[in-house]
């Protein structure tokens, strides 16, 4: 069953989501509003566990349901972006990353 709700939301957070929506080939915001929000609740339904070692290591598990991701993580910092030209989609992809 759905429901109608009225609410107020940042227009600049209303127009991306309508952006995306259209990129993506959906109905509208409401389904990108939707998808965050099962993101945002489902991150409620498992469990995380981390262990830093000395070697400077990070060990991650996350429990979810009958099911566990883990984790080895050597470095975890946040940069900020000086040339946000190398961080396109295709740059990003031609030096070998991949979006998950």
């Amino acid at each position: 069953m759905r429901a109608r709700i009225t609410t107020t939301i940042e227009e600049a957070l209303l127009n991306h989501a309508k952006d995306l929506a259209k990129k993506e080939g959906l109905d509208g915001a409401n389904a990108i509003i939707e998808r965050a929000l099962e993101l945002y609740f489902s991150s409620f339904q498992s469990e995380v566990w981390e262990k830093s070692l000395s070697s400077g290591w990070i060990k991650k598990l996350v429990f979810q349901g009958d099911s566990i991701l883990y984790e080895n993580i050597k470095c975890r910092k946040t940069l900020k972006i000086a040339n946000p030209e190398d961080y396109t989609e295709e740059a990003l992809q031609l030096k070998g990353w991949k979006k998950v």
